[in-house]
């Protein structure tokens, strides 16, 4: 008895569940004239002005990804270089080879850090004597705006450069000023 009932309850259940199509299609009258309402295309909507990071909603910045600060630091051996951004950076979009000193790309292993808000990238590089030229090449921003190459020349350690808007150009903040 109980194999029985357990073989059709599948198959009740099945017919029950098409039971209530069946009744309603033949409730319609083939002659009768029925109005079709036509659905309205979906609005577009407007364009977005957020962008999720780290599973927060931030806006979206209008004009050019770009860096806007270097920081460089000396040790006996190395320099450590601090690259400031106007927005935030995709870490996926730095490479090694995005990345020269000197017409030379960094060594494959570097290791780059981010600060929280990805607007500062650093790395470690051997020292060189005298002045330095860096270039950056197709790095992004989170939003995927590509950066347009940017080579900085005259940088040294224990100094810092920003990037003036109003003159167009790199400059070197004084000596005497403390970072």
């Amino acid at each position: 008895m109980k194999k029985t009932i357990l073989f059709f309850m599948p198959i009740f259940l099945f017919l029950l569940g098409f039971a209530p199509l069946t009744v309603c299609a033949q409730s319609v009258d083939s002659n009768s004239a029925q109005t079709v309402s036509r659905k309205q295309p979906p609005q577009r909507p407007a364009p977005n002005r957020t962008m999720n990071f780290n599973g927060r909603k931030m806006p979206r910045r209008e004009g050019n990804f770009s860096a806007i600060g270097i920081k460089v630091d000396e040790t006996e051996d190395f320099f450590t270089v601090s690259i400031f951004f106007n927005d935030a950076l995709d870490s996926n979009s730095v490479e090694a080879h995005h990345i020269f000193i000197n017409e030379t790309p960094l060594p494959p292993k570097t290791e780059f850090l981010f600060n929280k808000n990805r607007h500062m990238l650093r790395f470690i590089t051997p020292k060189t004597d005298g002045n330095f030229t860096l270039k950056l090449s197709e790095i992004c921003s989170c939003d995927g705006k590509e950066m347009r190459p940017t080579e900085i020349t005259g940088l040294e350690g224990k100094s810092f450069f920003k990037f003036s808007p109003k003159e167009q150009k790199w400059q070197k903040t004084p000596e005497n000023r403390q970072f």
